[in-house]
């Protein structure tokens, strides 16, 4: 099967080399960690503050359309009818919540209007998808689902937990899987898959499977801005963040990228990534 993620070179001059690409990648990622440090940045505004800086380094540093970071092949916008009723269904949840919530902080407010504003490109997304990419979607939360899970369901056996009914758990689950999917076309895996993956590949690689964990363990050192430390012996908490979190992300992560190469289409990373942390959020 053809590599659809790798299109055509659209920058202007020579093609980077791939040494020039993993060092612009790595960089542009410890830029946006630096500046949830020195802004202190709240988890959602650690997220959202990726939107601009995606923005800049699309039009900017990888000169590729902005509609790219959804599909590796864009084309005008055009949703059916139908595709329309998708996108309202999806806004429905986050307007909700921006209504009904009780002093939600801006961070939250704003994390919600991604959300809503995300159904925009999922219905695109929906409408686009050819039977081959469906099957792409179904081989990705299999593949990455299963690995996600697996990693969840340990952990869940591991420490206590609440007796919270089977329902309650469901409905959290679906719940936030009706959040995450759009959301996810906004923050996060529109970074790390839509720009960051497809600028590593972009004019070819040599270690396609090199270039996926590399990007998952940046994927993982990524979340550092947004853990606190516990009292205590917090170098060592450091040291065992610095392995644990890439561990966590490059089984799952590289798969994300796989798939998303293979199909073209950022919604079969993106629901696979929304299932498993619907997944996560269940078990809590």
């Amino acid at each position: 099967m053809n590599n659809p993620v790798r299109p055509e070179p659209g920058t202007l001059g020579a093609p980077l080399s791939e040494p020039a690409r993993y060092a612009i990648v790595t960089g542009v990622v410890l830029l946006w960690m630096a500046a949830g440090w020195l802004f202190g940045l709240t988890p959602n505004a650690y997220l959202i503050a990726g939107i601009p800086l995606l923005a800049v380094f699309q039009r900017c540093v990888a000169r590729r359309p902005l509609a790219e970071v959804w599909f590796a092949r864009a084309g005008r916008f055009a949703l059916p009818w139908w595709g329309w009723l998708v996108a309202a269904a999806f806004m429905i949840l986050p307007v909700h919540h921006l209504l009904t919530w009780k002093s939600p902080g801006l961070d939250v407010q704003l994390w919600l209007v991604c959300a809503a504003l995300g159904a925009l490109p999922l219905a695109w997304s929906v409408a686009a998808c050819s039977r081959d990419q469906w099957v792409q979607l179904a081989l990705c939360v299999l593949a990455a689902g299963t690995v996600g899970i697996a990693t969840l369901v340990v952990s869940y056996l591991l420490r206590p937990h609440s007796s919270i009914a089977p329902s309650a758990r469901l409905a959290e689950g679906l719940t936030s899987l009706a959040l995450y999917v759009p959301v996810c076309f906004m923050i996060e895996e529109v970074f790390f898959r839509g720009g960051m993956d497809s600028f590593l590949v972009r004019g070819g690689t040599r270690g396609p499977w090199l270039s996926a964990f590399y990007l998952s363990a940046l994927w993982g050192w990524w979340h550092f801005p947004t853990v606190t430390l516990q009292p205590g012996n917090r170098l060592a908490q450091v040291v065992v963040l610095l392995v644990a979190l890439p561990l966590v992300h490059c089984g799952v992560g590289a798969l994300l990228s796989h798939f998303w190469r293979r199909s073209g289409l950022l919604l079969v990373p993106v629901f696979a990534h929304a299932f498993i942390d619907a997944v996560r959020n269940a078990l809590q």
